[in-house]
């Protein structure tokens, strides 16, 4: 697959050892160019690499910004997100149609490039 059509991503997640796990793994993913590692919502929107083709996201315990206004942001730069649920985080009923939820980064990785 050529480099121009590698789909760009960003991975967004405050755990710092999490958010370097998931990049490094994704780096081996054949057609997945990983442009933006973000620990917050701000790095994501300040980083010259926005808006990417898919963000992928964790929402943590304790996290100012709610995922769900993580969600509406993204979408409104038209990248699809992809939310890795499971850890007690509400999503707003309308953010339902924005994203795709995985219960697990293992389950988000095939969804990123198709």
């Amino acid at each position: 697959m050529s480099e121009s059509r590698k789909t760009t991503v960003a991975v967004v997640d405050a755990d710092a050892g999490a958010l370097a796990a998931k990049a490094a793994a994704l780096t081996d993913v054949p057609g997945v160019d990983v442009r933006i590692e973000a620990a917050s919502l701000g790095q994501l929107l300040t980083d010259p690499a926005f808006p990417p083709d898919v963000v992928l996201l964790q929402q943590r315990e304790g996290e100012r910004v709610s995922v769900n206004y993580k969600i509406r942001v993204c979408r409104l730069a038209d990248a699809r997100v992809i939310v890795i649920t499971g850890d007690g985080h509400e999503l707003a009923p309308d953010v339902g149609q924005l994203m795709t939820t995985v219960h697990s980064f293992a389950q988000a990785i095939p969804l990123i490039a198709s």
